[in-house]
């Protein structure tokens, strides 16, 4: 028996990052799943919640998605809710809201768990098993659930992996390794942490995190997507193949920049990290400022205009060389302040890049704050 499926999860649908709207990212990231279960010809499509935000859906959303899982029909797209998705009245996976809003029920091939225990989908061989994320302290895999060894049996659920959670991820449906690796399924599709992380039983893969689909917050970098997963039963024998797919047209990157640097330097190493990026249009950038200096945001907010970039100066300090001039010099600090913009004045290259350093730990010691040493690269 073989049983071949893309696992995805966690696509948030409705969200947006810093206002920036993803739909267009989401929409292009479905129709790529759905040509990968095409083109590989898998066997199905296994979404393990958080589809999207229920109360950032619309019409044309839920019409598109329905359209979408309906070419690859009859092949199944298997959907356990998450608590985004959350499975109540107002949510697009009940059958009275829809009739509500006149749109039509959801392609035959387009299953849902909608019962608070574990219940399963039958296709041939293969048993899916799964149940919406309901309640948030209540176990993942609370009772023992009868199957049968000769199939190839799967579970689909959007829950929480204690001692693995992300600082600040609420917890839904929480469960321990132990659970999956005890459990009698021959792989546990999960949804709800973004990065992708996965449980072995020292020699298979018997759980995994695929992440998220697409960019949710400004802290996912890296590429976004989904998991091919190969499972091959043989005399009640497993083995598992899992394998990474790229879904996402939309990252995210990371500038690191120090205002002590030279504005020419800085714009060299932005330019020649957009440049390095495959689709710089489609790419958010995320410029990161550390330390203090006289650096104007603005200028560099208009230099790149053409790009997505959030400036990041929770580590950044401006102060202003021509005021600091005006320090008196009768202070001990004004004294230090004076001689060190001298010093500034007739260096130039690496020198002054470490004597603008130099006035800067000075500063932040005679204010009593902790001094941060600055490091840059010897080019």
């Amino acid at each position: 028996m073989k049983f071949k499926f893309l696992h995805v999860a966690d696509l948030h649908l409705g969200f947006q990052i810093r206002g920036l709207d993803r739909t267009k990212y989401c929409k292009r990231a479905i129709l790529k799943a759905i040509n990968i279960v095409r083109d590989n010809n898998l066997d199905a499509l296994i979404i393990s919640g958080d589809l999207f935000e229920n109360d950032k859906i619309y019409r044309e959303d839920i019409e598109f998605l329905n359209e979408t899982f309906e070419l690859i029909h009859p092949k199944p797209v298997v959907i356990s809710p998450g608590n985004h998705d959350f499975l109540n009245f107002n949510c697009a996976y009940d059958q009275r809201f829809l009739n509500i809003l006149r749109i039509k029920d959801w392609s035959e091939n387009v299953k849902i768990f909608k019962i608070p225990e574990f219940s399963n989908f039958s296709f041939g061989d293969i048993n899916i098993y799964g149940k919406p994320c309901l309640n948030r302290q209540a176990k993942a895999f609370d009772k023992p659930i009868n199957i049968e060894p000769s199939k190839i049996n799967i579970a689909v659920i959007h829950a929480s992996r204690i001692n693995f959670s992300p600082q600040g991820k609420e917890i839904w449906n929480p469960f321990e390794d132990k659970d999956i690796l005890n459990s009698n399924f021959d792989y546990v599709a999960l949804g709800h942490y973004h990065n992708y992380s996965e449980i072995s039983d020292g020699s298979v893969i018997k759980s995994a995190y695929p992440g998220s689909m697409v960019p949710v917050s400004i802290a996912e970098y890296g590429k976004r997507g989904g998991l091919i997963v190969e499972i091959i039963k043989k005399d009640n024998k497993i083995s598992t193949e899992v394998e990474f797919v790229e879904l996402s047209d939309f990252s995210i990157k990371k500038i690191e920049v120090s205002p002590s640097q030279n504005i020419e330097k800085i714009k060299n190493v932005i330019l020649s990290e957009i440049s390095d990026s495959n689709n710089p249009k489609d790419s958010l950038f995320i410029l990161k400022i550390k330390g203090m200096g006289d650096l104007s945001i603005m200028y560099l907010k208009e230099l790149f205009s053409e790009y997505k970039i959030l400036f990041d100066t929770s580590e950044f300090t401006k102060f202003d060389m021509e005021k600091l001039k005006e320090t008196s010099p009768e202070t001990t600090m004004g004294t230090f302040i004076n001689e060190m913009l001298k010093l500034i004045e007739n260096a130039d290259g690496r020198e002054k890049q470490i004597l603008e350093d130099a006035l800067i730990y000075g500063l932040d010691a005679f204010a009593g704050k902790q001094i941060t040493p600055r490091f840059y690269d010897e080019n």
